[in-house]
């Protein structure tokens, strides 16, 4: 299907979810206005969350450097300045002595610039709100299902990745100082509108469009768990309209495999066939989930996760969030706004080229049929 056709079928259903989707009622009925600060706000979290704040009637102000995306939002009010890990370097002096009604951080990883910026606006609001993560998680926690906000986080001296150890030492920092005033979100995997290229859901979409025959990894009873970026916006908006202070997993509900590989086809109107085979199987063809030497984003098969070790990766609690009142959009939703990102993307800038290679999974798949006649 070319990008024409797509936009055709999935125009129409994306519209008209869309009110529903960026105007939550209880909100707007019974919020009054508040003035947010967004630390950051340009980039795939940040304009969601200043989307949703301005549907919900808030202002907004943004705090950033003004490289990334500086022509977004003309018409609201943006700060200039600079965060780093280098506290010499930092620069607030825009924010003079103004106060917020509720201050949002969306993206830094390094405690560091967490930490100094909220030094500087603990006493200037109401609520301050952090986007962390669950790679917080200490990493043996995957291996258990139903994981919920009291699991075990990351040590800040442990081997893990600077991503998950600075998610989970800012989480921590942030509450020393912080204290009731914040609001904690560890999302799953964010997908959907400006997604910048996180060659996971994309990968699957784009195999489903290309149609055939691909291998599904496994037998399709492995787990699948993704968060729609506006649903973490308007997670965060809930939060800031009804005082939810504390700590909340944003994962959505988990699907099979299965239905995530029935999804991406439906979204995509494919008629494109995932063969099932066994992890085994792929195993002695060097398909290993995530064996590609050169990286790869999630390697061959992006978000399947059937090592031992992970297997609750994918089955996060958000039980806590439901119970606040969030309500996440419907997978092809997700899709469709994913979709429509991609193929409004300049092709001279975004280009794709599957890492399994065509001819390689087709003999893969070729072989694994002959054997399974024998």
């Amino acid at each position: 299907m070319d990008r024409r056709d797509f936009i055709k079928h999935s125009f129409m259903a994306t519209a008209a979810s869309a009110c529903s989707s960026l105007f939550p009622v209880p909100a707007l009925a019974s919020a009054p206005p508040k003035r947010i600060l967004v630390l950051g706000g340009s980039l795939f979290v940040g304009p969601a969350l200043v989307d949703a704040t301005l549907a919900a009637g808030h202002s907004v102000t943004l705090f950033n450097r003004g490289v990334t995306n500086p022509n977004l939002f003309p018409y609201l009010e943006k700060l200039r300045g600079f965060r780093s890990v280098n506290a010499a370097e930092e620069n607030f002096s825009a924010l003079g002595t103004r106060e917020w009604d509720a201050v949002v951080d969306v993206w830094p990883y390094h405690p560091e610039m967490a930490v100094s910026a909220a030094k500087v606006l603990k006493s200037r609001t109401k609520h301050y709100l952090y986007v962390s993560s669950i790679a917080a998680y200490e990493a043996g926690e995957y291996a258990k299902s139903g994981i919920n906000e009291n699991a075990t986080l990351a040590s800040w001296t442990g081997p893990e990745r600077i991503y998950k150890r600075g998610k989970a030492e800012s989480e921590r920092q942030l509450n020393a100082l912080i204290g009731d005033k914040l609001t904690i979100v560890r999302p799953g995997p964010i997908k959907g509108d400006r997604d910048p290229g996180t060659e996971d859901l994309s990968v699957w979409l784009l195999r489903a469009q290309v149609g055939k025959k691909h291998i599904g990894p496994g037998d399709g009873t492995e787990h699948v768990q993704i968060v729609d970026v506006k649903d973490v916006a308007r997670f965060l908006v809930l939060a800031i309209d009804q005082s939810i202070y504390g700590t909340f997993n944003l994962t959505g509900r988990p699907m099979s495999f299965r239905e995530f590989l029935d999804g991406c086809k439906a979204a995509t109107h494919s008629e494109a066939e995932f063969l099932w085979i066994p992890q085994g199987f792929l195993h002695q063809k060097a398909l290993d989930p995530q064996g590609l030497e050169h990286g790869g984003g999630g390697g061959y098969f992006p978000l399947w996760h059937p090592e031992p070790e992970n297997r609750g990766l994918f089955q996060i609690s958000s039980q806590k969030a439901f119970q606040a009142g969030w309500h996440p959009r419907p997978f092809d939703e997700t899709v469709s706004d994913t979709l429509i990102y991609l193929t409004s993307l300049d092709p001279t800038v975004f280009s794709w080229s599957d890492y399994l290679d065509s001819a390689k999974e087709a003999q893969v798949i070729g072989e694994w049929e002959r054997s399974i006649k024998r």
